[in-house]
């Protein structure tokens, strides 16, 4: 039961650090569309970082438990 209370918070705490990545990229867009001197460079990066390392890290949390239970196929082009 704590082992899947842990697993839960740390799938939740990946989803706020992947939308607060997003969120850092469309703040960015606002700014430059507000003040079209803004830099925004850094803001866009660091929004870019987190939100790419979110959906990775789901992505491959999600393959290797599916992994796990036996319902990967191989892929198509290593079939014969």
């Amino acid at each position: 039961m704590l082992g899947k209370l842990i697993v839960w918070g740390i799938l939740l705490g990946v989803f706020i650090v992947s939308g607060y990545g997003l969120n850092l990229i469309r703040i960015a867009i606002v700014d430059k569309m507000a003040h079209p001197d803004a830099v925004i460079w850094w803001k866009m990066l660091i929004g870019a970082v987190l939100m790419t390392g979110g959906i990775t890290f789901l992505g491959g949390f999600v393959f290797y438990r599916d992994k796990k239970r036996g319902k990967v196929k191989p892929p198509a082009w290593k079939t014969k």
